[in-house]
């Protein structure tokens, strides 16, 4: 049948599980306007360039939901930045200013 698995393996990465790194790049437009998701080692950023794309951007809140809670469930660091001028923390804890504006953000506990 083969060789006999070796459960006292004598590598030292035996039964290593690797670290996941988020990495990389998404560009898009959110009413016309450029929205930037960014994925590094200190989370998630999503960057807007106006106010405006903000305030429509609260829209798509219940819809994301799902991956939001997904999102905290695996310690995954969320922020938003706004015109360059103010970042917000989404998640792992929203500011309560926050979820007055999208008041979905209740929802993840």
């Amino acid at each position: 049948m083969g060789a006999t698995r070796d459960h006292e393996n004598p590598d030292e990465r035996h039964g290593y599980v690797p670290k996941l790194t988020l990495a990389g790049r998404l560009t898009g437009t959110l009413d016309g306007r450029p929205v930037v998701i960014e994925a590094g080692e200190s989370g998630l950023l999503v960057s807007m360039s106006a106010v405006q794309s903000a305030w429509a951007a609260r829209k798509t809140v219940q819809p994301l939901l799902p991956v939001l809670r997904t999102l905290k469930r695996f310690h995954v660091p969320l922020r938003l930045r706004v015109a360059g001028i103010m970042s917000i923390d989404l998640l792992p804890n929203s500011s309560t200013v926050l979820k007055l504006f999208a008041p979905a953000l209740y929802r993840l506990g």
